[in-house]
């Protein structure tokens, strides 16, 4: 199993070189795919990682409307889609939120379906976790335990390392 942790809410803002850093690798991880990284998109994927890399649909459109005025909830919505589409977004459906994918592009891409997110019932933070080997134990027991279904995006719910820490 390999964690890789989303920064907790009280982590400083990424530095723009960081931010300039994670969007070109969007945008060539785009290209690669024959996807086109455009303008808006690019936008609302930097504004999710000056958020520290979790935000609700909402909080980004603030944001956009703090820059452009009136944005309609459909093109932040539309432009979440495209980057979970390309791999460089998770929703979170326990927080009704969305977390950038904390995996660079490259020899260890991922599928997203083998995502499993470790959810704070305390502080929010989430964790992305790949561990195929588990996520394919899943897959076998619900072929055969309840075929129809598919196991995508599993969220996991329990009190992370920092919040059991602060109560000890």
């Amino acid at each position: 199993m390999s964690p890789t942790p989303a920064p907790p809410a009280a982590a400083a803002r990424p530095s723009p070189t960081e931010v300039t850093r994670r969007l070109d690798q969007a945008q060539a991880q785009c290209a690669a795919r024959g996807a086109q990284l455009t303008a808006l998109r690019r936008e609302v994927l930097e504004l999710l990682l000056l958020r520290q890399g979790s935000a609700k649909a909402y909080d980004l459109q603030d944001d956009m409307r703090v820059r452009h005025g009136r944005v309609a909830p459909t093109t932040v919505y539309r432009a979440l889609e495209f980057l979970m589409e390309q791999q460089l977004v998770h929703r979170v459906d326990s927080l009704n939120s969305f977390v950038v994918c904390n995996l660079d592009p490259g020899p260890h891409d991922h599928h997203h379906d083998h995502t499993m997110m470790l959810v704070c019932s305390r502080c929010g933070q989430v964790t992305e976790v790949h561990d195929d080997p588990a996520t394919e134990a899943i897959r076998r027991a619900l072929h055969v335990d309840a075929p129809g279904f598919h196991a995508t995006g599993i969220e996991i719910k329990g009190v992370c390392g920092a919040c059991q820490a602060a109560a000890a």
